[in-house]
């Protein structure tokens, strides 16, 4: 059956000239870096298929304003992402865009799709310059031009147009004043779907009008799955668990093949003690897209919570494949290795993710304790960039005030000790370390009040 798509073609530019210049490790995590962000934004937007093809993405899209929304915030934010991958600009690795609809046919019984529209976007997408968004005539058609800045570039012969010679135009950005601006009665669902999906902040503010979007968008348009599962993320943002779980149902209902709806569905069953049923939900986000690497990770911390540990080890191993610059799963996987006696090689992967991000707190904070039993000071300094990063972070203020305490730096000790106390009021072995700290400063009246707090709460 022929569907008409919004056919986004993706490319790496100077991709083989790259590879030759740096290490192949470089150039797989920045590819995989890429690949990652991609999908992330892809399901965004919900993509209606995908294909990689090694160093670029095939996407589909039901809507040509969607696919060019979608295509200038990937443009952006590979910009932004990519200049923490590559040591300089001779190594720099932009994208290229390019989108055309038309009639588009998928392979029987297969999630393979074929077709003219297909072909064009290919076409249009290598005439495009570096970090440029390309479309054709069609979708200039289509789209809603007064919230668009874009320009003619030239006439292109594109290899097996049925058409001689095409327009090619560079579409530039949304005016995102303008699609506010707009009243709300022109307002399509469409319309109300990308404003919300094209808000950034997670501020109150800026949750509650985006969530506002996504209902005006279900307003007008019951079966928008998108919407559903986008409203759902925000929902459950402001801990609204029983409605979250309502409109990821819905989107999944409505697109049953759509993972991010299962994916986002399974971790509210997770934190909601359902493990079973999440497992599931992360599964079928698997059997959707099997290279959905935040599935991988969280299916890998069930097995390991099952005592799985063949299945768990398996799981941390291919989302390092597919993304070796992970960095919450190198820090997952080596706390699952620290557990079962393999120090060393959870060192290696505490140390990746800290390369990876220097200031993820938890990793600096899962590495101290490791190294606590043979390199204090390299301890301390791990406690504290973990805090530096992350100052209301109660179990490292606890940690690094045993660890001065038992250096015998009391004073110091005695602040941390105060500030996980202020942080987590209600662990009482923190109140007794300080009262045992205290009576080594000499302060035993302040000891004994902490040591009968300590007691309240042990008895309580």
């Amino acid at each position: 059956m022929d569907i008409y798509f919004a056919a986004v073609f993706t490319d790496l530019v100077r991709h083989s000239a790259v590879w030759n210049r740096v290490s192949r490790d470089t150039i797989t995590s920045a590819i995989a870096e890429y690949r990652y962000l991609s999908q992330m934004l892809a399901s965004q937007y919900g993509r209606r298929h995908e294909n990689f093809t090694g160093d670029g993405h095939l996407y589909l899209f039901e809507s040509a304003d969607v696919a060019v929304h979608f295509s200038l915030k990937l443009i952006a934010y590979w910009k932004q992402r990519r200049r923490h991958l590559t040591s300089d600009q001779a190594h720099d690795l932009p994208i290229r865009v390019g989108c055309h609809f038309g009639e588009c046919s998928r392979m029987h019984d297969d999630d393979a799709w074929i077709g003219r529209a297909l072909n064009i976007a290919k076409r249009v997408e290598s005439s495009a310059e570096p970090d440029t968004l390309f479309v054709t005539q069609t979708v200039l058609d289509l789209i809603d031009l007064p919230v668009y800045l874009f320009h003619e570039v030239d006439v292109f012969e594109l290899k097996g147009d049925y058409l001689p010679r095409r327009h090619l135009y560079r579409l530039v950005s949304v005016d995102h004043m303008a699609l506010a601006a707009r009243s709300e009665e022109r307002m399509t669902a469409e319309d109300w779907f990308l404003k919300g999906a094209g808000i950034a902040g997670r501020d109150r503010r800026q949750l509650a009008e985006e969530r506002h979007c996504y209902e005006k968008a279900l307003e007008l348009r019951a079966d928008y799955p998108e919407a559903h599962n986008n409203l759902g993320v925000i929902l459950k943002a402001g801990g609204n668990r029983t409605a979250a779980e309502a409109r990821y149902l819905d989107a999944i209902r409505l697109w049953p093949q759509y993972p991010e709806a299962h994916y986002n569905f399974a971790i509210l069953l997770e934190e909601t003690d359902r493990p079973d049923e999440a497992a599931v939900h992360y599964r079928q986000a698997l059997k959707c897209r099997p290279d959905y690497v935040d599935a991988l990770l969280r299916l890998a911390g069930l097995f390991d919570a099952w005592g799985d540990r063949f299945e768990a080890h398996h799981h941390f191993k291919e989302a390092l494949r597919l993304r070796p610059g992970f960095a919450e799963a190198h820090n997952n996987f080596g706390v699952f290795l620290e557990k079962h006696g393999d120090a060393e090689e959870a060192e290696s992967h505490y140390r990746q993710a800290l390369q990876v991000r220097s200031d993820y707190a938890e990793a600096h904070y899962n590495y101290a304790m490791l190294l606590e039993g043979r390199d204090i000071g390299a301890a301390e300094s791990h406690y504290r960039a973990a805090l530096r990063s992350s100052p209301g972070y109660a179990e490292a203020h606890n940690n690094l005030a045993v660890l001065l305490h038992e250096k015998g730096d009391l004073s110091d000790a005695k602040s941390h000790y105060l500030t996980a106390i202020r942080l987590r009021p209600s662990d009482p072995q923190t109140y007794r370390n300080l009262s045992l700290l205290l009576i080594e400063m000499g302060e035993e009246e302040q000891a004994d009040r902490y040591d009968r707090k300590a007691n309240e709460l042990s008895s309580g």
